[in-house]
């Protein structure tokens, strides 16, 4: 018996439905995916912090299979030869099975047609996307924190996004932008720079930390930080390609931020300085540590791209 071409149709996307359903990936599961499947949820990073990272890894090449093995939940970087390279994981060993650290992976979003967007990771995937031996085809291991798949279309799954507060709409200026204009890939040439996310990157222990035991630390910490700086911190002051200028500018920035009562709003984040981790008195400690230790790769790894 032939079946009308209607039914055989019919039949057709049930199972096509049915096998999206099997296939999409659930909250909670580890997932193996190339960088190029990795949509941003955000239009801008801080160039800094990847130059930083960048130029580290080129002083110290095996830090880089530690970044890869970190990222992956797997502690750091084990058994590392000379020949070791990140597209073949079997060419050296981490300590620790994928997933052992969930803590330390990054996280996607399951969106429309099984779209896998990126929450958490842009600056450690854009470093991998970047470095000798990384690139868009680099198979890595993430978490996935929801499934929205079910959304009807776009313009509903952005809402359910950004009721979740997991897009971050703003160019490097801290204007808004649409979610049609967030790019399709990661990687220097599809997103944009924003100064004062790397600026807060670098204050990271010394200003700001972790919240405190309990609390979630919010998708986006660091832009919430570096939107509202963008109005207290006039970086025109500051000579951001030499070293004395960029610590200079570091230092306005901590200080600044634990000037922030714990209590008061982060500007428009909805958040306190409390609830993003903000301290109440400058580390100075940490802070030297990252005009010793950081800044010097960021201005020579900056100037050999020149």
């Amino acid at each position: 018996m032939r079946l009308p071409t209607w039914t055989v149709a019919l039949l057709l996307c049930v199972l096509a439905a049915q096998a999206q359903a099997f296939s999409t990936p659930k909250p909670g599961q580890v997932i193996e995916v190339s960088l190029e499947q990795l949509h941003p949820t955000q239009a801008v990073v801080g160039f800094d912090q990847i130059y930083y990272s960048l130029g580290l890894f080129a002083d110290k090449p095996k830090k880089v299979f530690d970044e890869y093995c970190e990222t992956n939940g797997q502690g750091e970087a084990d058994n590392v030869p000379k020949k070791a390279d990140l597209q073949r994981p079997d060419s050296f060993t981490c300590k620790d099975p994928v997933g052992t650290h969930p803590e330390d992976m990054k996280t996607v979003v399951v969106g429309p047609a099984g779209q896998l967007y990126l929450t958490d990771g842009h600056h450690s995937f854009t470093t991998l996307w970047e470095v000798p031996g990384g690139g868009p085809r680099l198979n890595m291991w993430v978490k996935v924190t929801d499934d929205f798949s079910d959304s009807p279309d776009l313009a509903t799954f952005w809402q359910r996004m950004q009721a979740a507060r997991k897009v971050w709409l703003k160019d490097n200026q801290g204007q808004t932008l649409p979610p049609t204009q967030l790019p399709a890939h990661l990687g220097f040439k599809n997103l944009q720079d924003d100064m004062f996310r790397s600026l807060v990157y670098f204050t990271r222990k010394a200003a700001y930390g972790k919240p405190e035991e309990g609390a979630v630390a919010p998708e986006f910490l660091e832009f919430y930080w570096g939107n509202w700086l963008r109005t207290q911190v006039d970086l025109s002051q500051y000579n951001l390609d030499k070293k004395s200028g960029y610590k200079d500018a570091i230092e306005a920035v901590a200080q600044r931020m634990v000037s922030l009562a714990p209590g008061s709003q982060v500007g428009d984040s909805g958040f306190t300085a409390h609830q993003l981790g903000g301290m109440t008195t400058l580390d100075r400690d940490e802070l030297e540590k990252t005009f010793e230790k950081k800044v010097p790769y960021v201005i020579d790894y900056r100037k050999s791209r020149n």
